[in-house]
């Protein structure tokens, strides 16, 4: 009965450690994802790694001025399904962008679509 026991704590530890591992990331409530804010940006990095690809831009703002925004993406093997690759976007690219902004105001985004220079539409969460 002990063994038994022992197995089934073991088991329920398992299913515990997995399933909070899983749940406990993907919150996207610091994002408003009611409002969509397009970006003429050029990009400085494109990062193609676990947990989420990222994009480091430099927006043209309408004054003139210049702003350093962070756009998260899916995880590659999301987005890749969808057309993208780690070479979809590289340093010096003109780019225009739609993301949803961070609700506090913060130059941070989850990525919504990016046109690359050669005119494909590369949707992430739309």
């Amino acid at each position: 009965m002990t063994l038994r026991r022992t197995a089934l704590a073991g088991l329920a530890a398992s299913a515990a450690l997995t399933a909070s591992g899983a749940e406990a990331h993907h919150a996207f409530n610091m994002y408003d994802n009611a409002k969509y804010v397009p970006l003429e940006a050029t990009v400085v990095s494109f990062t193609w790694q676990n947990p989420h690809a990222m994009l480091q831009v430099v927006a043209a703002m309408p004054d003139g001025t210049t702003e350093a925004w962070t756009v998260e993406c899916s995880a590659p093997n999301i987005i890749g399904r969808r057309g993208w690759s780690a070479k979809s976007l590289k340093a010096g690219d003109k780019v225009p962008l739609v993301l949803h902004p961070m609700k506090n105001g913060a130059k941070y985004g989850l990525m919504v679509k990016v046109t690359t220079p050669s005119g494909q539409v590369l949707n992430d969460k739309m």
